[in-house]
């Protein structure tokens, strides 16, 4: 009886310490959320949505070479090649020790599938991005038996 109760006080304590350990990272997932949805939603031409708002959560080296001329042209191309953003998802969130990217999954008008792909740096700015459609690929027939 001493070794099962041991056995979950042992349990209990590893389930606490992992929690508690992925408390910061949800903090800083919340927070890398808000900016790459807030340039999301600006870059894919949501009426709401500013360009000082998405232009807020970038880091110095890429807030200079996305002005606001630059952000007009990044919207017009995303409604040419892509069309109107019907919906978008977050998928997946990795924690690195100098950075971490962030992924969205989202429906076009023009494209189905398009992977949406922010990178933070380590002060939580976003330092890179990308839209990157995706095709399926055909399957494969497997080869005829003889």
């Amino acid at each position: 009886m001493k070794k099962v109760l041991t056995a979950m006080a042992l349990a209990g304590a590893m389930s606490l310490s992992a929690i508690c350990s992925a408390a910061g990272e949800g903090a800083l997932l919340t927070k890398e959320q808000k900016a790459a949805e807030a340039f999301t939603a600006a870059a894919t031409g949501k009426a709401e949505a500013t360009f000082a708002a998405a232009s807020a959560g970038l880091n110095a080296d890429l807030k200079a070479k996305v002005n606001e001329k630059a952000f007009g042209e990044l919207q017009k191309q995303i409604k040419e090649k892509l069309g109107a953003a019907k919906e978008i998802n977050f998928r997946a969130f990795e924690h690195f020790k100098d950075g971490d990217r962030v992924v969205y999954i989202g429906a076009f008008a023009k494209e189905q599938n398009v992977v949406i792909t922010y990178i933070f740096d380590s002060t939580a700015k976003i330092a890179n991005f990308a839209f990157t459609p995706v095709k399926p690929q055909p399957a494969q027939q497997a080869p005829a038996k003889k």
